[in-house]
C-alpha cells in the first residue's frame, strides 16, 4: 500500500471497477468545477459508492474503498454541462477526508493487487468458463450465444472484468471490489455465477417442466 496526494472524490450510485469504463453526465456546479480542475491539471479523481444511492445534494455518505478514474473523453453540452467518459485504474481507501465543499477531497492509500493463496490460474480458468455459461444464459432468450471467452492472464484483471459483467446489486459489486486478493474475488465470483446461471436457466424453463440436473453440468470442481 502506498500513500498518495489528495484525491478529488465523486460519490455515485455505482461501483467503478479497475479497467471498467464510466459515463458521467456532469451538471452540478461543484462537479463541473471539479472536472474543470481535473482536465486543466490532468488529474484523476476517485469514484465511491454512495451508501444510500444519492448522487446530488450535501447529505452524502460514501464508502471508504473506491477506484481511481482517469478522464478519457469529454463532450461539452449546453448550460456548462459535461458528458465525461472515464476509466477505472486502481483501488484506493480513504485515510482522511480533507473537505466536502465544494466537493469531497481526501487523503488516500492506494491498494496493491495480490493473487492470494492457491492455484489462481486454475481458478481463473474455472471462472472464465462460468462467465461464458452466465453470458449464454443471459443471451439465450434473445437467441444469442458465445462460443468462447478469453480473459487476461492476470488474475486481478480477469476478476475485475467478471465483476463488471455480473448483473448484481451494487452492494455485491462493492464487496467484490473490496476483496483482499484476486483469489478471494474469483472464488466469490464463481459462487455468484453458479447461482445466477441456475436462476436464469430455471427462469427460462417452459411452464410445467422441471429442469434436469444433467442439463447443467459442472465442468470443474474447486476442491
Amino acid at each position: 500500500m502506498t500513500m498518495d496526494r489528495e484525491l478529488f472524490l465523486f460519490p455515485l450510485n455505482t461501483v467503478l471497477l479497475p479497467g471498467a469504463m464510466l459515463q458521467l453526465h456532469v451538471f452540478e456546479d461543484r462537479y463541473k468545477t471539479m472536472m474543470a480542475q481535473c482536465m486543466h491539471d490532468e488529474l484523476p479523481f476517485g469514484v465511491l459508492l454512495e451508501r444510500a444511492g444519492r448522487e446530488t445534494g450535501d447529505a452524502l455518505d460514501p464508502v471508504d474503498v473506491g477506484t481511481v478514474a482517469v478522464i478519457r473523453q469529454v463532450t461539452r453540452l449546453g448550460a456548462g454541462r459535461l458528458f465525461v467518459i472515464a476509466q477505472g485504474t486502481r483501488r484506493f481507501r480513504i485515510d482522511r477526508v480533507i473537505g466536502t465543499t465544494p466537493f469531497w477531497r481526501a487523503q488516500v492509500t492506494y491498494l496493491n493487487e495480490v493473487d492470494g493463496p492457491g492455484d489462481t490460474d486454475r481458478l481463473r480458468q474455472v471462472a472464465t468458463l462460468r462467465l461464458r455459461d452466465y453470458l449464454d444464459a443471459l443471451l439465450s432468450p434473445q437467441g444469442g450465444g458465445l462460443e468462447q471467452i478469453e480473459l487476461p492472464d492476470d488474475a486481478a484483471a480477469s476478476s475485475y472484468i467478471i465483476a463488471d459483467a455480473l448483473q448484481v446489486a451494487t452492494g455485491v459489486k462493492q464487496q467484490l471490489l473490496e476483496a483482499g486478493s484476486a483469489t478471494e474475488r474469483l472464488r466469490a465470483e464463481v459462487a455468484l455465477l453458479n447461482h445466477e446461471i441456475r436462476r436464469l436457466r430455471n427462469k427460462a424453463q417452459p411452464a410445467g417442466r422441471s429442469p434436469a440436473t444433467s442439463e447443467f453440468p459442472a465442468r470443474f470442481s474447486l476442491n
